[in-house]
């Protein structure tokens, strides 16, 4: 196993005793029965970082796309680049950032 695949194992099971990990199975279900819905938690409960990977693997961005707002600009690249780690993807394709000035994204 490579340093990254250990790396990425060690965050699947640090993201499994996040507060959010819980709610995981009603969260995906809310988003498929709402058309709108506000998630709201203690800062590090997993809402911007896990979440977003519950409904890619629930397949819930086969019609559109998953996006996550973040009011800094280097919260916003902080935390695509910290996903697309997770889920072991090259950032800018499965998970991408676009902040003034600069998109890392692709259509």
């Amino acid at each position: 196993m490579s340093k990254s695949e250990k790396s990425r194992e060690t965050e699947k099971n640090v993201s499994k005793k996040l507060p959010i990990y819980q709610h995981k199975d009603k969260l995906i279900q809310a988003v498929k029965e709402n058309t709108f819905l506000i998630v709201t938690g203690e800062t590090g409960s997993g809402k911007t970082t896990q979440l977003p990977q519950y409904l890619y693997k629930a397949g819930l961005c086969r019609n559109g796309r998953i996006g996550v707002t973040q009011p800094r600009r280097v919260a916003a690249i902080t935390v695509a680049q910290r996903v697309s780690h997770e889920m072991g993807v090259r950032l800018g394709e499965e998970v991408g950032y676009q902040v003034r000035f600069d998109d890392c994204s692709t259509k």
